[in-house]
């Protein structure tokens, strides 16, 4: 009679455990193994996936659910980032140089000295996004939506920002498109 109450016993804690954990691990592990690995996977749930630091040059994540993921200091140059949800996710000195994120949500991302150099972030949702110091010289802003990020100090030296909504956007010290300084409390605008 002890033996089966321990069993019982031992079976509802290990069920008790499972179902307590669950939620930690949301994304499939094996899709961490596909990106590491070969590079490629699309449209995969990485939701809070740990990334930082790995070089994922080229990887092609399309359409993949990342949100909240920490991809900081990840090397991410030329990756194919086309329609991935990346609200919330940590992005603090990546390099995202050339990286294709057309109709990405990255908001409420951190990209504090994010490098975006040459990348297209056309249609993307950057709202209330920490660009911080980020490096979007030469990056394709055409209909992006910038309206309550932080971009004190960005370098936006060439970019294109046709269409871009800017609303209540910080601009501080931003290196604007010609390689001027916007002056302190530009907001929404480059105040020269």
């Amino acid at each position: 009679m002890i033996r089966k109450k321990t069993f019982i016993i031992l079976g509802v804690s290990l069920i008790t455990f499972i179902l307590a954990t669950a939620g930690a691990f949301a994304f499939r592990p094996g899709s961490l193994l596909q990106v590491t690995n070969l590079k490629k996977c699309q449209n995969c749930d990485l939701t809070g996936a740990d990334l930082s630091g790995q070089d994922l040059s080229g990887v092609d994540l399309q359409g993949s659910n990342m949100t909240g993921a920490n991809l900081s200091t990840t090397n991410l140059s030329g990756a194919n980032l086309r329609n991935v949800e990346l609200a919330g996710a940590k992005l603090s000195n990546a390099n995202l140089s050339g990286a294709n994120l057309n109709n990405a949500n990255l908001s409420g991302a951190g990209l504090i000295k994010a490098s975006l150099t040459g990348a297209d972030l056309t249609d993307a949702n950057l709202t209330n996004a920490r660009l911080t110091d980020a490096r979007l010289t030469e990056a394709n802003l055409t209909n992006a939506n910038l309206t309550g990020a932080r971009m004190n100090s960005a370098s936006l030296r060439g970019a294109t920002l046709t269409n871009t909504r800017l609303t209540g956007a910080r601009l501080d010290n931003a290196s604007w498109l010609d390689g001027t300084t916007c002056k302190e409390g530009s907001v929404g605008e480059c105040r020269q």
